[in-house]
């Protein structure tokens, strides 16, 4: 029979796992080239012009059809070179053999009309939504049909006795207890140790597995009974076909008979859980804002005791100007400890929906950032630096204001954390990363405890800070995540503490 040309036989997709394998293991980079008959390059690019120094034959089913060529410049020991090209040239050749024969194989079904129906069939059946019992039902007689075998059975796979049990069959002595001998055993073994239909009894005697993957759903035996009959190889390679496409359809019929099911008993628990979502709403809500303002008084006790130990002082008749003005200073430095603690209560309980975007440029933004947390002409110990130029000309879609409150409490967990703890410095580096802005908000103070490092972001988690809600953290993550990034947390190697997030740039 007359072969295509090996470049259908083995195309470019086909070759080039396999040649990338076999160039790394011998250590040939772009060493290989498939040829024609005509000595015209198939893969690879154009070949050196010079022999090839090492030419192995390729053979699909017992002719010649092209070659392997090796061209190396690393010095190799030209017996050791011919090996391998011989041994590269065997695995293409056994490769597009199979191929070959294969695609050989699928113009015979193609050709045979009662196949394809049979299989269109089982389609119709399947998207009927037939049982699998129907479907088993209509393959045995369509495969009589074709095949016109004197009997035959069709068996299902009973897992909780892992054997089979015959559902449907024909024939002169056709009846359940003949199907369930020695019939059954070869249909058995069949189904555990081969993917093919495998024939017995000198030839008529046809078994031919029912699995998809490594489920096993049923066996199809077909028997002639008549002396001189027999199955042939055709009918080995169409049983087979079949089979494969009976199992799938098979299986399919299962799993949506199986989703069926489970649909139901879900439809039957989300109706039950509807019945009490309302009562968890409500009482969520209620648990979330007793917790809420429960640490909100809590931590405002102490601020708020001191608020009043300095109004009470500010009534004494017989203050200096500059004692006034200092218990002033620390009264208002209290309330706004209150307000950043109510700012912060109002941020976690503010919903997605508040959160207005529009475009902003990463430079003109983080300026106005560096004069909201690094407010110029404010003493203080650690120093504040922001790093922005190499995101010059990027834009990024933010709501401004909510969007700041991010670096606001960074920055000043920052400087709680190191103030007075031997650190100085909070730097926040901008750089554009692929299609993202990518922000580091670092200090050099002791870092991140080790026990709250897996917990960071949760609300009421606190790093010892002597005020404070604990909700910072969690509304620094809920408010990158809104606006379509993530954050993460890592220790410097040096000491210190980095928290990194990054959102889409806009275009």
């Amino acid at each position: 029979m007359l072969k295509p040309a090996l470049s259908s036989i083995l195309t470019e997709r086909t070759l080039d796992e396999l040649v990338f394998s076999f160039e790394s293991t011998f250590n040939l980079p772009h060493g290989v080239r498939i040829l024609n008959l005509d000595q015209v390059c198939l893969y690879g690019g154009a070949c050196p012009p010079r022999e090839p120094d090492a030419l192995a034959t390729i053979v699909v089913d017992h002719d010649q059809m092209g070659s392997v060529a090796i061209y190396t410049a690393a010095e190799y020991d030209a017996s050791v070179l011919s090996q391998a090209a011989q041994h590269f040239a065997l695995v293409l050749s056994h490769l597009a053999t199979e191929i070959w024969r294969r695609n050989q194989f699928m113009d015979e079904i193609i050709e045979r009309n009662d196949e394809l129906n049979l299989i269109y069939g089982l389609g119709s059946s399947f998207i009927q939504g037939s049982s699998t019992d129907v479907i088993f039902q209509n393959v045995l007689e369509e495969t009589r049909a074709i095949i016109r075998a004197d009997a035959g059975v069709i068996y299902i796979w009973n897992p909780s006795k892992s054997n089979l049990a015959p559902i449907s069959h024909f024939g002169s002595k056709s009846n359940t207890d003949f199907w369930s001998g020695r019939v059954r055993e070869l249909a058995l073994s069949t189904l555990y140790a081969f993917e093919q239909a495998q024939v017995f009894d000198n030839d008529q005697v046809i078994c031919a597995p029912l699995r998809y993957n490594e489920e096993m759903l049923g066996s199809l035996v077909l028997v002639y009974e008549q002396p001189g009959k027999t199955f042939k190889a055709k009918d080995v390679n169409l049983l087979t076909a079949l089979t494969h496409n009976t199992a799938l359809f098979i299986y399919a019929a299962r799993l949506v008979e199986r989703l069926a099911h489970e649909k139901e008993v879900l439809e039957q628990t989300l109706a039950e859980l509807k019945a009490t979502q309302d009562k968890l709403k409500h009482s969520e809500r209620l648990s979330i804002v007793g917790q809420t303002v429960g640490s909100l008084v809590h931590d405002m006790r102490k601020p708020l005791a001191n608020v009043m130990g300095y109004a009470g002082l500010l009534q004494e008749t017989n203050l200096t100007f500059e004692e006034r003005e200092m218990f002033a200073a620390q009264i208002i430095k209290y309330i706004e400890v209150f307000s950043a603690m109510a700012q912060e209560v109002l941020d976690y309980t503010s919903g997605d929906e508040s959160v207005r975007q529009t475009v902003e440029d990463v430079e003109s933004y983080m300026a106005y950032v560096t004069d909201i947390v690094a407010t110029p002409g404010l003493d203080r110990t650690v120093q504040i630096v922001t790093n922005y130029a190499a995101a010059h000309g990027c834009k990024i879609s933010i709501d401004k204001q909510r969007f700041t409150r991010v670096f606001q409490n960074l920055v000043n967990n920052a400087v709680d954390a190191i103030e007075g703890k031997g650190g100085t410095l909070v730097e926040i580096n901008v750089r554009p990363v692929g299609a993202d802005i990518e922000f580091r908000i670092e200090d050099d103070g002791p870092g991140v405890p080790p026990e709250i490092i897996h917990s960071l972001f949760e609300p009421f988690v606190t790093m010892g800070k002597s005020h404070g809600t604990g909700l910072g953290l969690a509304i620094v993550d809920r408010m990158v995540s809104l606006h379509g990034g993530r954050i993460s947390y890592e220790g410097r190697p040096n000491g210190g503490a980095c928290f990194i997030f990054r959102i889409p740039q806009a275009t």
